[in-house]
């Protein structure tokens, strides 16, 4: 299956009905939504449902958007909204701190500083996924399923002191590719990266 390009031209494709422009735009946000959809109701599996659900309404609604900055916004109200909903049946009960100011209105600045950060998480994960592979493997069984050096050195049979030297040379590339970006970048890659306590001294604050 071919995938087209994301531009404005996949909004006409998708107004004409093209499945291959719901598949593009789904590879191209799925990850984030799903991240954002997960920090505000705590479930990974609810979270892809929620964003599965979001792309049929997407399919349904898709003569309606003139632009990516449309459809986007429609994709993070409705799963916001989605999300809304599913605390109040789920959750009624047991709402954090954070769940209930949400809920009442306290902290509108929440929802849109998860925006920011699965945007931002997304961008960090593409750069991690076009890193050399070995360095790419480490740094995702290290940091996403928070194993031990030495449970990845016996998964990949490597040294452990080969999975440092990975570790390290992954951090320095995301380092340089990442450099250009802004403060926020910064800070949600050191929290990424938080589970080595040096990981983030190497790394500069941008200008």
């Amino acid at each position: 299956m071919r995938s087209l390009p994301l531009d404005n031209d996949i909004i006409v494709s998708l107004k004409n009905g093209d499945p291959e422009a719901l598949q593009t735009l789904l590879k191209h946000y799925y990850s984030a939504l799903c991240l954002f959809a997960e920090r505000l109701v705590g479930n990974s599996a609810a979270a892809e449902d929620i964003v599965g659900e979001s792309f049929v309404k997407l399919w349904k609604k898709r003569t309606d958007f003139e632009n990516h900055q449309n459809l986007k916004a429609f994709m993070y109200i409705t799963i916001r909204n989605a999300c809304l909903n599913y605390i109040k049946q789920a959750k009624r009960d047991s709402l954090s701190k954070k769940q209930h100011a949400y809920l009442t209105g306290e902290k509108e600045e929440f929802v849109l500083n998860e925006m920011i950060r699965a945007e931002v998480l997304k961008e960090i994960m593409d750069a991690i996924n076009n890193l050399p592979e070995q360095c790419r493997k480490v740094l995702k069984l290290g940091y996403l399923e928070g194993k031990k050096n030495q449970e990845i050195a016996a998964e990949l049979n490597i040294s452990v002191h080969t999975v440092k030297n990975q570790k390290a040379r992954g951090i320095q590339l995301l380092k340089i590719r990442l450099r250009d970006r802004d403060l926020m970048t910064f800070l949600i890659l050191c929290s990424f990266l938080q589970a080595t306590s040096d990981s983030c001294k190497s790394l500069t604050l941008p200008a």
